[in-house]
């Protein structure tokens, strides 16, 4: 049996210090303690004979009350303490802008940062990624490993928008998830109004079918109302395991690899802590799980990558792999704003409210003590839609653009056969009638450039991208590990893209004029008429002063399309760039997710999605490490081993 050297730290300090670490050498090292970091080490350590050490660049941020509070959400963007608060390069096609694009920083990465959405993809999104080349990885293997990460726990009232078959939702996981004990009142209206469109309820869309509009659940522990995520409900309760050594404040700069004809194998992973430099023995793996953003750049700090891009930086080239830092999709998001009647705003709750000192510190109080109140809800009433049901009138044409566009890249050569294979996928979709197209109302405002009136209350008909065409690259800029690598998402290199959301903009102006929504909202709403589906010209008449954001100076799907390139923002939402793929296909891991010619390093984390997915990623990064954890365990076996295919 394997002798595990006692850690000297105690329960309550929960993480460990250097010393605990050096000199030692562990079977498994995991670099990122963020949402997938902290479920493998949770699951790996299960067996004492395996010792696993987790090196995370962020604080441990241990039983904050600024990430526990559920309503302090958004209070961690920017903030040194939670968010590495990257930056994209300037995007042509967003006038130029460097775009914010926070990342969790800290033990439970974005887990502990974000807006606590919490459902899975469709179906078909799973399906897709054993479709291009993953043998097993499909929605009948992924959705055990959903169920497996949550306790979902019913709400103790009966609301109508709350629909669930307790069949298809996990009981026993980690992760305690339910619905926001504190409604708006605008989920019955929104829902109601939708039913105009064709757009009805789903009432179990943990099921595969997200097709409709239903209320997710949100990671706040229903009884301990806290936020409920990596760091508290997979690392703290394991903390005193023996075999598991967590160091914080530890940036990886890379992994050292001893490479012998052609293949590589690590032997070590570099650190920097405190301003030094040390480096800790491997037995067995690495498990890159640094996340979309800093997974490739570790793989390609460490030799890993398209010699052409490493070449330029200075690193020495130890495995060629172009698909590093490739294939990178990204969820965008934007939205329309509207004042709330006055003489209707007593009967709606919005977080609007919360910026006004005095009401807040009750609410706080109130949540505190009792659970309900503003502080208890949530963002949470979602919907998603065909380009068929939000477009009637253009769909066929805005399909067949697309079809064209791809028709013409591949002809040309600019589109390669593996995108195309994507592309085509994507396509069918579409043609299918699938969910294409994400909306959520938010009970509050935060759209641009036309700020709020004080006091005021206000919806947000959010909108959001979730199958971009248009890829991007995240790459190594410097040999330097304590610079960021360049983010590249190519926003709207696709015209698709932006045509998709225009759309959105204009499915929110017509869903505003039907009841129940129309008497909610204030002024005299514009009666907006088509003038033909070949220019998508929409008319004022009269004009409105209800929608703040984007406003009536906004009418034709040019002047749309020019107000969502200033001011549409990334969700955080990314994917791709260590894509799950065929090596000839630009692959970088395969479907037992070892990186293609080495011997014991993999990714696990949202990185090796191949295509991305029409979900908030919460759910499924937590199931990427259930999952990645039975596959090291030799639970599960996907795809052969390749993880050496030349």
């Amino acid at each position: 049996m394997l002798f595990i050297t006692p850690l000297r730290r105690s329960t309550l300090e929960m993480t460990a210090a250097l010393e605990d670490v050096l000199g030692h050498a562990f079977d498994f090292v995991i670099v990122g303690g963020g949402t997938c970091g902290l479920t493998l080490a949770a699951r790996l350590t299960e067996d004492l004979e395996r010792s696993v050490l987790v090196l995370e660049a962020g604080p441990a941020n241990l039983d904050d009350p600024n990430i526990l509070t559920p309503a302090l959400f958004g209070l961690h963007t920017n903030h040194p303490q939670y968010d590495w608060s990257f930056q994209t390069v300037p995007q042509k096609g967003a006038m130029g802008r460097s775009l914010y694009f926070g990342r969790g920083k800290g033990l439970g990465g974005t887990s502990a940062i974000n807006l606590f959405q919490y459902h899975r993809p469709a179906k078909s999104d799973i399906d897709a990624f054993e479709t291009l080349g993953n043998p097993g990885w499909n929605w009948d293997l992924l959705q055990k490993y959903y169920a497996k990460v949550e306790t979902f726990v019913p709400p103790s009232v009966d609301h109508d928008t709350m629909k669930f078959d307790l069949n298809a939702r996990g009981s026993e996981g980690p992760i305690g998830v339910g619905y926001a004990v504190t409604l708006s009142g605008l989920e019955s209206p929104y829902h109601e109004t939708l039913k105009n469109f064709g757009i009805t309820r789903e009432d179990e869309p943990f099921s595969g079918n997200t097709l409709g509009t239903w209320l997710t659940p949100l990671s706040v522990h229903p009884t301990k109302r806290i936020r409920s995520y990596a760091a508290n409900m997979y690392y703290q309760p394991n903390a005193a395991r023996p075999n598991l050594t967590v160091l914080v404040c530890a940036h990886v700069t890379k992994i050292r690899l001893k490479t012998n004809g052609g293949v590589s194998t690590a032997e070590a992973v570099c650190f920097r802590h405190s301003g030094n430099d040390y480096e800790v023995p491997v037995k067995k793996e690495v498990i890159l799980s640094a996340g979309t953003v800093m997974s490739p750049q570790i793989l390609e700090l460490s030799g890993i990558g398209n010699p052409a891009m490493l070449g330029k930086v200075g690193i020495e080239v130890h495995v060629d792999l172009p698909g590093v830092g490739e294939n990178v999709q990204e969820h965008i998001q934007s939205g329309s704003s509207y004042q709330i009647r006055e003489d209707k705003e007593d009967a709606y709750n919005t977080f609007d409210c919360l910026s006004d000192p005095k009401f807040a510190a009750a609410q706080f109080a109130q949540y505190k003590s009792e659970g309900t109140g503003v502080c208890g809800m949530g963002p949470t009433c979602m919907t998603f839609a065909s380009l068929s049901t939000i477009a009637p009138n253009d769909a066929e044409r805005l399909q067949q653009a697309l079809e064209q566009s791809i028709a013409s890249r591949v002809a040309s050569g600019a589109c390669t056969p593996a995108l195309e294979k994507q592309l085509r996928i994507q396509l069918a979709r579409i043609e299918r009638g699938e969910p294409e197209l994400e909306m959520v109302l938010a009970q509050t405002f935060y759209t641009k450039p036309n700020p709020p009136e004080p006091g005021r209350k206000y919806i947000t008909l959010q909108i959001l991208l979730n199958h971009p065409i248009s890829r991007g690259t995240i790459h190594v800029a410097s040999n330097d590990p304590s610079q960021p690598p360049a983010i590249d998402p190519h926003y709207f290199e696709s015209e698709h893209d932006l045509k998709m959301l225009v759309e959105l903009i204009k499915f929110n102006r017509r869903l505003v004029q039907q009841e129940p929504l129309r008497s909610i909202v204030s002024g005299k709403l514009p009666e907006f008429r088509s003038l033909g589906p070949s220019t998508g010209l929409r008319k004022p008449d009269p004009l409105s002063d209800a929608e703040v954001n984007p406003g009536p100076d906004y009418q034709t799907d040019e002047q749309i399309g020019e107000w969502l390139k200033a001011h549409f923002t990334s969700t955080w939402h990314t994917a791709g760039s260590c894509s799950m793929l065929p090596l000839a296909d630009g692959g970088v891991v395969d479907p037992q997710l070892k990186v293609y010619k080495t011997t014991n390093i993999r990714v696990i984390d949202i990185s090796i999605i191949p295509l991305h997915v029409g979900a908030h990623t919460q759910a499924t990064a937590y199931a990427l490490g259930e999952l990645g954890a039975d596959i090291i365990k030799g639970k599960v076996l996907l795809g052969g081993d390749s993880a050496i295919a030349d």
